[in-house]
């Protein structure tokens, strides 16, 4: 399963912008998350520390999909607000798009921080073999 999961890590890592691959490891970890929760009581300590960082990083995944989601949703509404202020001949009538465009730098930047957030997470876990530290921790 971790497997599974961690095949996406390449393409994650070093292609930002590839929002699919980011949902489908996220998807690919929530099996493995809830897999990884029934036999946590079964293991080493080690293993429930393993879980918590899968469980960290499958939530920090859904908040970086949220913001996904969230950007193009936010950019629709100006472009309509626009396009609503162009049919309007008086400019004190018309709406603001200022709070709409600051919440959409604000998700893209909370977006990055999270990305590498991520980013660095998965690689420390490609460098230290995260999946045999989970296989050690059930044999033990």
């Amino acid at each position: 399963m971790f497997d599974d999961f961690f095949a996406f890590a390449p393409v994650v890592i070093n292609f930002p912008l590839r929002k699919n691959q980011l949902h489908e490891m996220r998807k690919a970890g929530k099996p493995l998350r809830y897999a990884m929760e029934l036999g946590e009581y079964c293991f080493t300590g080690d293993f429930k520390l393993c879980l918590e960082e899968i469980k960290s990083s499958l939530d920090l995944m859904g908040e970086i999909h949220d913001a996904d989601e969230m950007i193009p949703d936010i950019s629709l509404h100006i472009k309509e607000v626009r396009l609503f202020n162009q049919s309007i001949k008086d400019p004190d009538q018309r709406f603001s798009t200022r709070q709409l465009r600051e919440a959409v730098l604000k998700l893209r930047k909370q977006r990055r921080e999270l990305y590498a957030e991520l980013c660095t997470k998965l690689t420390l876990w490609k460098e230290n073999n995260f999946r045999a530290r989970i296989i050690t921790a059930m044999s033990i």
